[in-house]
């Protein structure tokens, strides 16, 4: 009876809708189906907005550009070669050299200095676990572990094997997540990070927020003063790599500071067989532990 009132009370289109209507929502099994189907969507735009909203955060994050450039110039620089003019002074006397700097990863490095006319005056081979330092000049020879205490010794550098490895390639020494963010500079495109080594040192961080490469490296000591400061400028790229060709190394506690001035820098080219130099049969190196 009532669905005959309803046929003569309301038009023949609003009488169907009504009856489907009243089918699905009656229909229990058929409306759990649907309910389960639209949580679904539901969950699945949920999980699009999360990762989307994650992945905004993560843009946002200055760590991010330098972890990700620290990272990328991590699994593509394996190898560097640099030959390099030099200005070095050392207590406020200053000499020119020239300089070929040899780096297979992360794993070893060569280094010759020569002088005038391309007369070679020391010799620097060195490995996480060894270095071997030869004083032409001098004709003498030293050999021990690499640590900043026993290179700094040898080169007047305040730089152990890992500073070296990671510094001469423009990338930050030692866990990059330590750094933390502490300043970003509105009138360019720089960034400021901070970490704490120990009680004994602090170190700080100025990169580019655009591609995370490095403008300057400085160490602290307790006392604040600075240990060593390193400015990178005028970067090319080379084979993929962003590569400085002017890097300015400055130790004020020692009175030295060094200008290197690349004039080729090869990126990935063939690695030699042997970095690791011969010493003349005359030489006994002397050992520094």
């Amino acid at each position: 009876m009532l669905s005959e009132m309803f046929r003569k009370h309301i038009k023949p289109t609003k009488f169907l809708m009504y009856s489907t209507m009243k089918t699905e929502v009656f229909h229990i099994p058929h409306l759990f189906t649907l309910i389960v189907k639209q949580l679904g969507y539901v969950a699945l735009s949920f999980s699009i907005c999360i990762v989307t909203c994650f992945n905004i955060m993560a843009e946002d994050d200055p760590a991010t550009v330098l972890i990700r450039q620290a990272d990328s110039r991590s699994k593509l620089l394996r190898y560097m070669k640099v030959e390099a003019e030099m200005s070095i002074t050392v207590n406020e006397t200053t000499n020119g050299a020239n300089c070929l700097m040899q780096m297979a990863g992360r794993d070893s490095l060569a280094m010759e200095i020569s002088g005038p006319f391309g007369i070679s005056v020391a010799r620097l081979f060195s490995n996480s676990q060894f270095f071997l330092f030869h004083d032409i000049l001098q004709g003498r020879a030293i050999q021990g572990k690499p640590t900043r205490e026993t290179l700094s010794d040898v080169t007047f550098l305040p730089l152990s094997f890992d500073d070296y490895a990671s510094l001469f390639r423009a990338e930050p020494p030692g866990n990059i997540s330590m750094f933390s963010h502490v300043k970003s500079f509105s009138d360019s495109v720089k960034l400021l990070f901070k970490r704490t080594i120990d009680p004994t040192a602090t170190e700080y961080l100025l990169c580019n927020k655009l591609d995370g490469t490095i403008k300057e490296y400085q160490r602290k000591n307790k006392e604040g003063i600075v240990e060593l400061s390193m400015v990178y400028d005028q970067y090319s790229t080379i084979n993929g790599i962003s590569m400085p060709t002017i890097v300015s190394l400055n130790s004020p506690l020692r009175g030295v500071s060094v200008t290197i001035t690349a004039q080729n820098i090869s990126v990935n080219e063939p690695i030699p067989p042997i970095m690791r130099f011969p010493l003349p049969n005359s030489i006994t190196p002397l050992r520094m532990d």
